[in-house]
């Protein structure tokens, strides 16, 4: 069997938030999606994603309990959006977690879930944190 190809979930700086911190945990957000994408390329969806999940579970928690801090903190005008964003996130992210234990690791399902996280993330991203970011910055300067 040939690998599937999958686009890297590239980072570039139209994704930055100009807070190096937050930059930082959304890049490793992003390798770790990337990882997701690569080990069901080579056909090893099973194992990587039930690493992702363990990972993602702790770690987007925890980012988006420091980056909520972070907006509230510089009182973010946005800041409430963006916890709400998060706690639906979770909520998708637990049903796509039900839906691929269901589906008896299916590399179909594997590849949606990829496919969610790469749209999810970008979007929220450029929609979101890219304001937190000027909100905070815009703050930490006066």
């Amino acid at each position: 069997m040939h690998p599937t190809t999958l686009q890297t979930f590239a980072w570039d700086d139209s994704l930055s938030t100009g807070v190096p911190m937050i930059d930082a945990h959304h890049k490793e957000l992003i390798a770790a999606v990337n990882d997701l994408g690569q080990a069901i390329a080579h056909k090893k969806g099973a194992t990587a994603i039930k690493k992702l999940f363990v990972f993602l579970k702790f770690y987007a928690e925890w980012h988006f309990e420091h980056e909520e801090a972070c907006a509230a903190r510089h009182k973010c005008p946005i800041a409430e959006v963006n916890q709400q964003a998060h706690t639906t996130f979770i909520t998708t992210f637990g049903h796509l977690h039900d839906q691929y234990k269901a589906s008896d690791a299916s590399e179909i399902v594997a590849l949606e879930i990829y496919e969610k996280l790469v749209d999810w993330l970008t979007g929220h991203i450029l929609k979101i944190d890219t304001h937190i970011g000027r909100c905070i910055r815009s703050s930490a300067s006066v």
